[in-house]
């Protein structure tokens, strides 16, 4: 700071590493870089490493350009890649702008002296450019790419040309409509080449219509030359003609020669064909011989080409021939033959040859394919971009192609800016682009268009080319490298770097600088280099006292060994065996056994032996019975790491203090959300998880697919049909084979045992979806299959069962909002799996099975942009799936689009394992205080082969590790890599059950029918065994509010309760209350549970009266019904209506309810009181809250609502000796209900099963609602709110609970701000008179009558603890 100081400006020192020369703490690099300069650098690249704050370096970049270049925040303009990275760059910008303003408005102390680093100095003027800025901050230009397209479209509609009312769409929902149109009108109606080509691919490929789609859906944004280039197909049609009008006649010739046998035969026959190729030649020719005989027979070009891609002629042409003759042949290749025969060779060889010429390699099929695609995909852009037009509609591709078009000029020679360049360069001065490693050529050309070009404007970019990771997306590394290329040509400058990172302890970083430095990771050679990094903060360290565990520990691999009978078997066939045979016939004995560690393995068959092995055998037997199996080597990953993660969080241990995790906000212990398993596919995931719930441990996924992608969605589709075609045996068997029946193939062909009550159980099923009952129809197949039971118990598949649970909700939605049959139903669960319409908003976002102090399990894609403390590479271990469409670059950084080779040309490899370790990198510097690695090492003795196998992406990491391991742990006091061994005994087992009991529960076949009972024994019953597992194996459980109230309610018929007392055991619910719609929490007959002692004769008189003039009886028939028809209604045609007779009189309205109360036994003279009471229900404003202030109203105007919401509810548990949370200011929430201990086992985790009526939003927060229908003495607000507290207290805390749960009220800011409250409503006191009033009513809209059979309570966030607190403590 300068000697002169105006004691009026407040100095505020800049803390990013873009600004200082050179990072305090940072390391070393041989790189020349300086801090950045907004006078000199108008034009940068900013590299940002994993961790090294880009995002804080991006605000205080914008700080300089506003407070020292005087640029205001509306002409910066800033853009990312996500919605999300672009709601945290606002937040963050506005959260600086407010602490500046607050520290220069607060500060009155003297100014700072700031020593040793640039700084800004905030004046009068500069506090103004703040303010401003603040005050303007909700139009600052923070926008992803295809938002500020967008912006720029609408905004400039005159400069760019296009419609003012242009609708943003999903191609893929528009694009079959498109695409089948197209087939009919140009490939089915049109005599042309292309509709020739198509026939063939129908007719001889088998076309799949649907593969044939999704490649052009894949292939309409992508850009890139195709190879091969595929001739139009009636140019090929002709040339080959040509070639083949010449074989055809030397070959008729040669048939007259000998009608026999075909000359080529005969002299092949007597040819010194390799015996290995002789039979390639002969079915070559014997193919080629009948496409012949086809021609002379008069059969089309067309017919043949097919026949002919399907051939190799080069086995024809030039075979592979032994150098000698033996007895009986003649010639010694092809080239010797008669002057006849060779040239019909030649004349094959043409053939070859134009095939070679336009690289017509692979099956008939794929050509086929490929030809099609390439030739039509022009055509179906042409048609999809004219559908739009027609339509004003436009989707993200369009936006960024409308806007490249728009800012470049149509004369490549002209440097005149086009008009919508002018009006954007007049908007903003300047661009910083976010996460510019996964921008694209079209991208770069905008931005370089706008502003590189222009002398007057900024563009800065910043990015880490390390972590580009999305070329699935469309993102290009090539794109940026040679972006990068063009800004150090014109400002002769490499590009800045951050050089200190923030996110990980010391140690960590000093492993992950020995693993990425060296350039074997990231070759100088290809643009990206990986420099190394200090540690910004010092202060992060995980604190564990466990031994040999350092910041980067490795699970080393052990061999594992299986002595395979079927090995030896085939040894024995070889001429040359690998080892004795009198060795391996010794070791029959051992066949089957398995050993972990080639010390165990070489003990156990010298023991078997009784001698010393020699080395080499030592080194056969190694080779030969080793299982290199990568699915077994992933399944004892997961283990190790289930293991490790619950010794990490002490579970089941006498330890109870976890390891300490320090930051700069203090020291704290180590959560379950501070763990995170990383992995590459979804199906490593699954294995993760089994492994993790067999030690306990509670984990959640992150980001899944969505809710219709997944398998559980294409069950319920094989449900579907089969209930909608109960007699189609295919598909019967094919639902069989589901999770909800669980047989195996092999069982199929025992049809017959079971086909009769199967298709007897369909066709009741196809009965109650033909009356349009789906939610009984839903309930009792989950009752029947008892799916849930099966997985939680025997599979523990806890994300199956809420994908199951959760489709059945949307489902049942769609069915009432859309008024669908069956056959509609399946239609549309079709669209929705194959994406061709939209379920809506939220509807296919995967629901968390329980998200709070869960383990984080995520692919390695979903965990870019996230740290924590400990993190774990699993999986990977196996190769990704072989793309049908190869992507890459080639020698000129041409993108290549290939559709014929299944693999990548050999030279241009190194692009996908490139990708594949910068995902690593991704994945590895998540990490905060301590990272695990999967190292598979090699077989000792045998350096060249691993233990298992490894798939590319992990190849690089091994190497890296092998290299290390050796240096690393030689070295003593190594306080950054530790390794323990994985396998060095058999994989941990699930605790075993009683495999009878099992097995019964596995083979379970759903009863008869429910009217027909199949007469089960004690030991047969699976409800009976449900519950012996339930105590047998501790895990889950599954509940109700009904089943728990009524275990309380026959407890007290014995003994009142006690506030000591200990709550009672609650049994699992039996399979007929999981049938059941609705809770049975409504008696059949009229009582009264502790009413009040009446204050009089003459009101008691009052009640009785009234309850015997009421029509509708009480019960629980009367509640489903209802709840059913509050369920179904309409509430915009009751809205319009102006009393109950007026919305009864409408014909769909009586028809509706004359029908279901036909269906529930009620006589039509409690019709009209049904009627009163839903009115009344909809129509009568209601107080939410319990002040005069609070809002009213009327359900029929709620304008989002979900009815019937179903919901299996995550038990809350606590670990060690949960305490109750006790009297708080909010009242008594411990209640009667409470324990102060619990004496057994704990529950771990499980649900509780329930169905919120009615959920509704408004004024921006969430109310839950219930209906009740009981008859009450009266329904003032002392009687209800006795009502609740005695009989559904319980219910009010689980579903309060179970609400704020699925809305993700975590914290209490979010609780408060969203939670609105909870209402339950008795429908026959709604727009009543209290029985204490004398008052009458003249209308249902008096508020005098808002409370009347309601009762309201918002519980405070204490409150929703202390619930949580309780249900913990319950015994299930």
């Amino acid at each position: 700071m300068s000697a002169t100081q105006n004691p009026t400006s407040v100095y505020i020192a800049k803390q990013s590493d873009l600004f200082l020369d050179e990072g305090k703490g940072s390391v070393q690099t041989d790189i020349p870089d300086s801090a950045f300069n907004a006078d000199n650098d108008r034009l940068a690249v900013i590299e940002a490493s994993a961790g090294t704050g880009k995002t804080f370096a991006l605000v205080e970049l914008v700080l300089e350009l506003l407070l020292v270049q005087e640029i205001p925040l509306k002409s910066i303009l800033l853009v990312t890649f996500t919605e999300k990275a672009t709601a945290e760059l606002r937040l963050r910008l506005r959260t600086k702008l407010r602490d500046l303003l607050a520290t220069c408005e607060q500060n009155d102390a003297p100014p700072t002296i700031v020593t040793g680093v640039p700084f800004w100095e905030i004046n009068t003027a500069r506090k103004k450019q703040l303010k401003a800025a603040l005050l303007d901050f909700d139009s600052a230009p923070v926008y992803t790419i295809h938002g500020f397209c967008k912006r720029i479209l609408r905004e400039f509609a005159f400069e760019n040309r296009q419609l003012f009312e242009q609708q943003l769409c999903d191609t893929e929902l528009l694009f079959p409509e498109v695409f089948r149109r197209y087939i009919r009108r140009e490939l089915l109606s049109q005599n042309t080449p292309v509709a020739e080509l198509f026939a063939l691919y129908v007719k001889y490929a088998e076309g799949n219509l649907a593969t044939l789609e999704k490649d052009i859906i894949f292939l309409l944004s992508k850009v890139g030359e195709f190879r091969p280039n595929l001739p139009a197909f009636d140019v090929f049609q002709t040339e080959f003609s040509t070639c083949w009008q010449v074989l055809v006649s030397l070959d008729l010739s040669l048939r007259q020669q000998n009608l026999l046998q075909h000359p080529l035969r005969s002299a092949f026959e007597i040819t010194a064909l390799n015996e290995t190729s002789s039979r390639k030649t002969m079915s070559n020719l014997d193919l080629l011989l009948e496409s012949l005989a086809a021609a002379h027979a008069g059969a089309a070009i067309t017919e043949i080409i097919p026949d002919f891609l399907a051939m190799d002629l080069g086995a024809l042409t030039t075979p592979r021939c032994r150098k000698s003759l033996k007895s009986g042949e003649q010639w010694l290749s092809p080239k010797d033959f008669p002057p006849a025969e060779l040239a019909w060779i030649d004349a094959v060889a043409e053939c070859e040859k134009l095939r070679q010429n336009y690289n017509l390699s692979g099956a008939s099929k794929k050509i086929l394919k490929a030809w099609l695609t390439q030739q039509v995909l022009e055509d179906v852009r042409r048609e999809l971009a004219q559908a739009k037009l027609e339509q004003g509609a436009f989707d993200f591709d369009d936006l960024l192609r409308i806007v490249e078009e728009q800012v470049i000029p149509q004369n490549a020679e002209s440097s005149n800016p086009t008009a919508l360049t002018k009006a954007v360069r007049k908007k903003y001065v300047c661009a910083i682009v976010d996460e510019f490693q996964d921008t694209d050529r079209r991208q770069w050309n905008i931005f370089r268009q706008l502003f590189l070009e222009s002398p007057e404007h900024r563009l800065i970019v910043i990015g880490d080319p390390k972590q580009a990771i999305y070329s699935f997306r469309g993102a290009d590394i090539f794109t940026y490298l040679q972006a990068r290329k063009t800004f150090q040509q014109k400002t002769s400058r490499l590009a800045f770097s951050l050089k200190n990172n923030f996110r990980s302890s010391e140690e960590m970083l000093q492993g992950l600088n020995q693993i990425f430095s060296g350039g074997a990771w990231f070759p100088e050679k290809r643009g990206i280099l990986y420099q190394q990094v200090g540690c910004g903060k010092p202060e992060l360290k995980l604190k564990d006292d466990t031994p040999n565990r350092n910041a980067i520990h490795l699970l080393q691999l052990q061999a594992q060994f299986t002595i395979s009978g079927k090995k030896i078997t085939e040894q024995k066939k070889l001429k040359t065996p690998k080892t004795s045979l009198t060795l391996l016939a010794e070791l029959a004995a051992l066949s089957g056994n398995k050993y972990y560690g080639n010390e165990a393995f070489l003990y156990a068959v010298q023991a078997e032996l009784g001698q010393e092995i020699s080395a080499e055998n030592q080194s056969a037997l190694l080779n030969l019975f080793l299982d290199e199996q990568a699915e077994n080597a992933t399944i004892r990953f997961a283990e190790e790491i289930a293991l490790e993660i619950k010794a990490l969080l002490r579970i089941g241990s006498a330890e109870n203090e976890r390891p300490l995790w320090k930051d700069d906000q203090g020291e704290r212990a180590l959560k379950e959300q501070d763990i995170c398993v990383l992995f590459r596919k979804s199906k490593e995931g699954e294995t993760l998880g089994k492994a993790l719930r067999r030690q306990g441990i509670d984990f959640s996924f992150y980001k899944q697919k969505g809710l219709f992608a997944g398998r559980e969605a294409q069950e319920i589709l094989d449900l579907l049909e089969a209930v909608a075609h109960p007699v189609d045996h295919s598909r019967s068997a094919k639902l069989w084979l589901t999770r909800f029946f669980g047989a195996n193939i092999n069982e199929l062909a025992q049809a017959s045992t079971w086909d009769a009550d199967f298709i007897h159980q369909l066709q009741e099923w196809n009965s109650l979806a033909e009356a349009r009952r789906f939610r009984r129809l839903f309930d009792q197949i989950l009752q029947r299959t008892k799916l849930i039971e099966r997985e939680l118990l025997l599979g523990g598949d806890e994300r199956s069962v809420t994908n199951y649970v959760h489709l059945f909700e949307v489902l049942n939605r769609k069915v009432i909002e859309r008024h669908l049959d069956l056959f509609e139903l399946i239609q549309l669960l079709r669209r929705f799996i194959e994406g061709k319409e939209d379920p809506g908003e939220n509807e296919n976002l995967l629901r968390l099975e329980s998200e709070r102090d869960a383990v984080q399990l995520m692919t390695m894609h979903s965990a870019k942009g996230l740290e924590f403390p400990v993190v774990f590479l699993f999986g990977g271990l196996t190769g990704s799936l072989k793309n049908t469409i190869q992507f890459y670059h080639d020698a000129a950084e041409k993108p290549i689009i290939d559709l014929l080779n299944s693999k990548i040309p050999e030279e241009h490899e190194w692009q996908v394992e490139a990708e594949q370790q910068r995902l690593l990198y991704v994945a590895m510097t998540r990490a905060c205080g301590r990272l695990y690695l999967p190292c598979v090492g090699y077989l000792q003795g045998n350096s060249g082969k691993r233990v298992c196998k490894v798939g590319s992406g992990y190849s690089m990491l091994n190497e890296q590790l092998s290299m290390l391991s050796e240096q690393i742990f030689a070295e003593k006091n190594n306080s950054t890599f530790s390794s323990s061994k994985v396998g060095t005994s058999a994989v941990n087992l699930e605790v075993k059950i009683d495999a009878t009991q099992q097995q019964k529960l596995r083979e379970w076949k759903p009863p008869v029918l429910p009217e027909v009972p199949e007469s089960l024994t004690e030991t047969e019953n699976p409800n009976r065994l449900f519950s012996q597992l339930r105590f047998q194996k501790r895990g889950f459980v599954l509940s109700s509010f009904s089943r728990m109230n009524r275990k309380n309610e026959e407890k007290n018929a014995a003994q009142k309760w006690t506030n000591s007392k200990e709550i009672t055991n609650v049994e699992i619910r039996t399979a007929a209350e999981l049938g059941l719609r609705r809770e049975d929490d409504e008696g059949e007959t009229t009582q009264f549970s502790e009413i009040q002692q009446s204050d009089s004769a003459a009101e008691m008189q009052i009640t009785v009266n009234k309850l015997r003039k009421d029509p509708l009886p009480g019960g629980a028939q009367t509640g489903n019904l209802l709840h059913e028809l509050l369920e179904r209604i309409d509430f915009s045609i009751i809205r319009e209506t102006k009393s109950a007779e007026e919305w009864f009189e409408l014909s769909a309205v009586s028809r509706m309810i004359s029908s279901i109360n036909e269906r529930y036994g009620r006589s039509a003279e409690t019709e009209s009181r049904i009627a009163e009471i839903i009115w009344n229900t909809l129509r009568t404003p209601l107080r939410l809250g319990k002040t005069p202030d609070a809002p009213e109203l009327e359900l029929a105007d709620v304008k989002k609502d979900l009815r019937e919401a179903d919901f299996y509810f995550p038990i809350p548990h606590k670990s060690g000796n949960a305490e109750v949370i006790q009297a708080s200011k909010d009242g008594d929430i411990s209640g009667s209900n409470s324990a102060s201990s619990v004496e057994g086992w704990t529950i771990e985790k499980g649900f509780l099963r329930g169905s919120i009526d009615y959920l509704f939003e408004h004024e921006a927060k969430i109310y839950l609602l219930d209906w009740k229908s009981n008859l009450l003495k009266n329904y003032g607000p002392e009687s209800v709110e006795h009502e609740v507290m005695e009989n559904y207290e319980l219910q009010l805390q689980i579903y309060t609970l179970a609400t704020s749960y699925w809305f993700k009220l975590d914290s209490e800011e979010k609780y408060n701000e969203i939670f609105g409250g909870v209402l339950y409503l008795f429908l026959r006191g709604i727009g009543e008179k209290s029985a204490s009033s004398g008052d009458s009513i003249n209308s249902v809209n008096s508020a005098n009558y808002a409370n009347e059979g309601v009762y309201f309570k918002r519980p405070s966030w204490t409150e929703l603890k202390a619930y949580e607190t309780r249900l913990s403590l319950e015994k299930y």
